[in-house]
């Protein structure tokens, strides 16, 4: 989420795992904000009045392979900066903002942050158990992590503070719980990262909104996320989660 609290498009360099090649410069990011999706925005809206159900599929390509998924609810994109090394992407509820929202879905993308010498399993902990703008200890526990026949690995984890700090991140409220479900991606060259976020009242971090148990049953929404190598092999996908 880029939930301001935890970003994952902060710079590689501040986790201290900058690709091989981080050091070479980066191209001035593209942004684009609610206003620049209004054509997708107005044909997801128009879909889901026809038919909920049916809506709606998003695909993204993410430096040469494709993240494909279910965008549920009346999640809608609100905001997108990328250049040739990043990119992350928010989607929030119909009516909501970036700035003031209560759920949020981001996908982040690093390009060959997935050469980094460090295991899939130290990179999730280096991305989200951080205490960054959070009053009491914030909380990061992996649900699953595993590897596809095709190398691609997978870190599925619940990450959250019960407890932000005023000024924490731009527009945050003393007090306030956030957590995260995040998805990880990682091949031999990049990352891929789709979270689900929701805000709220404050809670202990052995008892969040979304309890360990539930994490599943969260991700099933997204129906199945495909981490593609792209559109010209059909289904040449791993498929990081399908609903039961």
């Amino acid at each position: 989420m880029r939930s301001r609290l935890f970003q994952t498009g902060l710079a590689m360099v501040c986790l201290g795992i900058a690709a091989p090649d981080s050091a070479i410069s980066q191209t001035t990011p593209q942004v684009r904000n609610a206003p620049d999706f209004a054509g997708v925005i107005a044909g997801y809206r128009a879909q889901r009045a026809k038919d909920p159900d049916s809506c709606c599929t998003y695909s993204a390509p993410v430096f040469g392979r494709e993240v494909r998924f279910h965008l549920f609810g009346t999640f809608e994109p609100a905001y997108e900066a990328k250049n040739d090394r990043q990119m992350i992407l928010e989607f929030v509820p119909q009516g909501e903002t970036v700035q003031n929202w209560t759920r949020m879905i981001t996908l982040s993308a690093f390009r060959g942050t997935g050469s980094a010498p460090i295991s899939t399993a130290e990179m999730q902990q280096r991305f989200f158990n951080t205490n960054r703008g959070c009053e009491t200890a914030s909380f990061s526990r992996v649900i699953a992590s595993g590897r596809f026949a095709d190398g691609t690995e997978y870190n599925l984890s619940s990450n959250g503070c019960g407890s932000t700090a005023a000024g924490g991140y731009p527009g945050a409220v003393s007090g306030r719980g956030e957590q995260f479900v995040a998805l990880l991606l990682r091949d031999a060259e990049n990352v891929a990262v789709l979270q689900y976020a929701e805000r709220g009242a404050g809670f202990d971090a052995d008892k969040p909104p979304i309890g360990d148990d539930a994490v599943e049953a969260v991700m099933s929404r997204f129906r199945s996320i495909a981490f593609c190598r792209g559109k010209a092999v059909p289904n040449d996908c791993s498929i990081a989660f399908s609903a039961r």
